[in-house]
């Protein structure tokens, strides 16, 4: 059974009034004309509260009784590929997700923080996006079953969370509905953020005993360490590192000394995203740890052989393809991080991924095989 909050935006999908071709609509709106349209966008809420808001780019030629395939874009912006999708005749939808912003965390205090949208939150919000689209499939004009997830970096990792992560769910939603994509598309994904982002503690008492061994003894002053092995800090980065040189002066510990231990502080990272996302949650968002034997939806995998994150992208390819399963890949010769936005990029990555989609039916047909260069 679909909720009321699914209900009511059907209602009011259904009552509105015909528009006109190349019109724009406002929050709450869509189009209701038998007729084929043209440039069509509009914004709908997906969820009252926290509101959450969604845009709808339509392909030409789009009416409500069609049953178009979507592509459901996480956490990134790449016009030309939407545009480019958008023509092939898939309807286009870009989700708002919670405004999760590290960058402000050294300006905020402890206790504002711990009331800020979480990563965790970001992973109900895709999954409460994918099942507004499939409840309300039929004023849409979209096919509940061919409902394809992307993005890029972390907009990728929540792709594939909306299919594995079976943690956060958000209470008002309706859990009969779905939230599984039925392909997923991953550009340069950040799988496993935990690894990413968090220091182990092994770590941080390495790089202090190596460079800063009159600190060993105060670490517990600085950060704790959780029962899986991670250290979290227990105020902002650049607190603590003020806090090193009042300790280093106070105990008399050479300048140079507290120089390093203040570089070995810098391990917690410039966001300090330890104290956003706690480290349980993480744990419960990292794509190996949660991922099963369950099969994959068809999926597509493509990143540089120059990516930052290239450790981390081949750790996971490997753990998944050893659990038995199956996904395409593509590796991009020369290629950093968000390849796909640089123009050498742009047309042949563009190209892969329309070749899936065409091979796996979101697309016309064609002689598309399976593109995989990891061999």
């Amino acid at each position: 059974m679909i909720r009321k909050r699914h209900l009511h935006q059907s209602a009011v999908i259904a009552l509105l009034i015909v528009m006109t071709a190349t019109a724009t609509f406002g929050a709450e709106e869509a189009p209701k004309s038998s007729a084929p349209m043209k440039n069509l966008t509009t914004n709908l809420v997906y969820k009252a509260k926290p509101r959450r808001t969604l845009t709808v780019y339509y392909p030409d030629g789009w009416k409500p009784s069609d049953k178009r395939s979507a592509l459901v874009i996480f956490r990134c912006n790449i016009p030309e590929q939407r545009e480019h999708f958008r023509r092939l005749g898939m309807v286009i939808v870009k989700p708002q997700t919670a405004p999760v912003n590290s960058g402000q965390l050294p300006k905020q205090s402890l206790e504002k923080i711990a009331s800020l949208p979480r990563p965790r939150h970001q992973v109900e919000d895709t999954k409460s996006s994918i099942r507004y689209l499939r409840a309300n499939a039929a004023t849409l004009g979209i096919d509940p079953e061919k409902i394809v997830a992307t993005g890029t970096s972390g907009g990728g990792d929540l792709a594939l969370q909306a299919s594995i992560n079976r943690s956060f769910e958000d209470a008002t939603d309706d859990l009969s509905i779905s939230p599984k994509p039925d392909a997923l598309l991953l550009y340069c994904p950040a799988f496993d953020g935990i690894d990413i982002w968090f220091v182990k503690t092994e770590t941080l008492l390495a790089k202090t005993k190596e460079e800063a061994p009159a600190f060993v003894g105060h670490l517990e002053e600085f950060a704790r360490s959780t029962p899986e092995g991670y250290s979290v800090p227990l105020d902002h980065r650049v607190e603590l590192i003020k806090q090193a040189e009042t300790l280093g002066r106070r105990e008399g510990i050479a300048d140079e000394e507290i120089a390093k231990f203040q570089k070995v502080l810098e391990l917690f990272n410039e966001r300090d995203w330890q104290l956003l996302n706690p480290v349980a949650d993480a744990l419960e968002m990292s794509a190996s740890r949660i991922l099963t034997k369950e099969p994959l939806p068809p999926t597509l995998i493509m990143h540089g052989d120059r990516d930052h994150l290239l450790e981390y992208q081949q750790a996971f390819v490997a753990h998944a393809r050893k659990t038995g399963q199956q996904f395409e890949l593509k590796i991009f010769e020369g290629a950093g991080h968000s390849f796909m936005m640089q123009p050498y990029f742009e047309k042949p990555s563009t190209q892969v991924a329309e070749q899936f989609l065409r091979k796996h039916g979101y697309l016309p047909s064609s002689d598309a095989k399976p593109v995989d260069s990891s061999e």
